[in-house]
């Protein structure tokens, strides 16, 4: 299933909605931005939730069916998306096996997924037998996700579904919402204000910001970009996917391949093959145009200046850097900049002090020294 969508609409307190967008057929695509942007309206628009005026001009399609438009509206039921709310909609009274059973008693379409199946892949299987009023947040918003998935949903909608629950749970659920992008072959919209919850998660990123569109890509071309970049001060990071090579577990390492160079990380779980996602601070990111000796900084590349942030009265701005087919930020002083007479297209050295490991969120981000 395939969602496009063409919408412009005015509220009567004056905000207005300009959104055009494609959901592809596989993986995430994240409406990301402020509170008030617009984001969960056109969740609700592309459920058929939200209600408008026969003025605003929308059209929203799924392949060659029109949902909305100035002639039409098919209902929420007849689209065949699951919705997941920020806080989970379970019937107290069932079990959580009840609640699933439901679902599949009540399953649209030819969807023949089972509830063992989907269980497992969510982890709650010694959850079945419980009440949802015993269960924690996290436990009951993946028992919620159980139940949309098992109605027989061709589309999964999740609007801020981590919203409602604490830190911790957040990093125990997102390796399920993950695990659920690498094994169903159907769309996620997610909706988040959470930059991690993003990079963690998506493959193509519409940014909003007052009702307008202010960007949109891949999550490894956003997350590396100089002018989307260019206000978030230390907490600026570049998002690359790299590919488990090899573990090491006498020195607490894995080694990831990122085409033909490699990088070090902290011993992961990840079997060989696997692909991961990286975060690399910019400040953590220093460039030298001579190989380093006998340093203890483990991650050295080798890159290419891509692009420089236009230098201002700040005393320090990004570099973009080509690593093969990946790029990364550095963030140095506009002095080390005059002094490397750095300029695109030159060759540099980068020295990495610190990575995180995205895919397994738990894990200890420490400086690989």
């Amino acid at each position: 299933m395939q969602i496009t969508a063409k919408i412009h609409l005015t509220r009567a307190s004056g905000f207005t909605l300009a959104v055009d967008l494609t959901v592809k057929p596989t993986g995430v695509t994240a409406l990301y931005g402020p509170s008030g942007s617009g984001k969960s309206t056109v969740l609700r628009l592309l459920a058929g939730l939200e209600h408008t005026k026969p003025s605003d001009p929308i059209l929203i399609s799924s392949d060659d069916q029109i949902w909305h438009d100035e002639k039409q509206f098919v209902p929420p039921h007849l689209r065949d998306i699951g919705y997941v709310f920020q806080q989970p909609q379970l019937f107290p009274h069932l079990s959580v096996r009840g609640n699933l059973e439901y679902a599949v008693k009540r399953r649209r379409g030819n969807q023949n997924l089972t509830l063992q199946q989907v269980s497992g892949w969510l982890g709650i299987n010694h959850l079945l037998d419980a009440r949802p009023t015993s269960l924690s947040g996290g436990e009951a918003q993946r028992v919620a996700i159980a139940r949309v998935l098992l109605s027989g949903a061709r589309c999964l909608l999740m609007d801020e579904p981590l919203g409602a629950i604490d830190y911790a749970a957040r990093l125990q659920i997102l390796p399920y919402i993950d695990g659920l992008r690498r094994v169903l072959d159907i769309p996620i919209v997610y909706v988040s204000h959470a930059l991690d919850e993003i990079t963690y998660l998506a493959d193509e990123v519409y940014m909003l910001e007052k009702g307008r569109v202010t960007a949109n890509g891949r999550i490894f071309d956003l997350a590396s970009s100089l002018t989307l970049n260019s206000h978030e001060g230390e907490a600026v990071a570049a998002v690359i996917e790299g590919v488990v090579d090899s573990h090491d577990p006498d020195y607490g390492l894995s080694r990831l391949t990122l085409s033909s160079q490699s990088i070090y990380v902290s011993l992961c779980n990840q079997p060989p093959g696997t692909k991961v996602r990286l975060r690399i601070p910019a400040r953590d990111v220093s460039l030298t145009l001579q190989a380093p000796i006998q340093t203890s900084i483990l991650n050295v590349l080798k890159g290419v200046v891509s692009e420089i942030e236009t230098a201002s009265a700040k005393p320090s701005l990004l570099v973009k850097i080509k690593i093969d087919d990946h790029y990364i930020l550095s963030r140095i002083t506009r002095k080390s900049l005059t002094q490397l007479e750095l300029s695109p297209g030159k060759a540099v050295f980068i020295q990495i002090k610190t990575v995180a490991l995205l895919t397994d969120p738990t894990q200890q981000v420490a400086p690989l020294s």
